[in-house]
């Protein structure tokens, strides 16, 4: 039986994992579109690249944390995460 410190680190895993298909699906789709927008598109989804790989870092780290500073990194990774999904989000809206 997982613990509640294993299923967190799970779903935020899986978050990333979702986190990471939508970005390449992004940047499929930017690829193939060749408008105005291009440029800038390109420099957001770079920017979601770099969140993502610092994300993953910061996922790492907490895994040999103790409980109590775990739970102050659970909070700003999640916090984190919120900030990718809301950019991933915007970056969404220039392909609608």
């Amino acid at each position: 039986m997982m613990t509640d410190r294993e299923k967190t680190q799970a779903q935020i895993e899986a978050r990333l994992r979702q986190f990471g298909q939508t970005l390449s699906e992004l940047k499929i789709k930017a690829e193939q579109r060749k408008d105005k927008f291009n440029g800038q598109v390109k420099q957001a989804l770079d920017a979601l690249e770099g969140q993502h790989e610092e994300a993953h870092q910061r996922l790492r780290a907490m895994s040999s944390l103790a409980d109590d500073d775990w739970s102050s990194a659970e909070t700003d990774v999640n916090r984190y995460l919120d900030d990718i999904d809301s950019d991933l989000r915007k970056a969404l809206s220039h392909f609608k």
